[in-house]
Formats: structure tokens, sequence, C-alpha cells
């Protein structure tokens, strides 16, 4: 039986990875059930991870903190993000009851 086509087509890419960053990569998604990295793993992997880089939305806070530009940064749900940037423009945090 054929296989039915891709509704997505690929391509194909050529990546060179330092040997440690590499070698981490490859035991977290080695299996021991196949003694090998199943076929697809890297691709499934890189594209989950760039499709995360793609949607999140990054703040520097280095104007509300004084820091370096790009020492202090942070990663979140672009709402997550915006809900920050408007405590740390009206300069107040955000305290939970219980810790009053």
């Amino acid at each position: 039986m054929a296989r039915r086509p891709n509704p997505v087509p690929s391509e194909q890419l050529n990546l060179a990875l330092p040997l440690p960053v590499y070698t981490q990569l490859t035991a977290h998604l080695w299996s021991d059930l196949e003694a090998r990295v199943p076929h697809g793993a890297y691709s499934r992997f890189l594209t989950d991870l760039l499709r995360l880089y793609f949607t999140e939305k990054r703040l520097d806070l280095a104007p509300y903190l004084g820091s370096e530009p790009g020492a202090l940064t942070i990663t979140g749900s672009p709402q997550a993000v915006e809900q920050l940037t408007a405590i740390l423009k009206k300069g107040t945090a955000y305290v939970q009851p219980d810790q009053c």
C-alpha cells in the first residue's frame, strides 16, 4: 500500500550542532524500546520547539529594572507578558492576600 502524501510539504534542512548539544539531544530523544532515536524524532522535536518560539512573546526587563538590555528577559504567552508589562508600567506588583 502506498503512503499518502503529507498535506504539509516539508523542506530538507542540513543542521550542524555542537557535539555536546547533539549528544544531549540524542540522549533526550533516545528510545530504549527501539534502541535508537525513533524515526522523525529530531524533526518533531525541532518543529515543536520552533512553533513554541514563534508563538511566545519575549519581554526585556531592562527598562523596568535598570539592567543591561538583553540581560534579563522573560518569555511567556502573549497574554501573560501583556499583563506583566501593565503591572510593571504601573510600578506596582501583585501581592496575594495571604502574603500581606
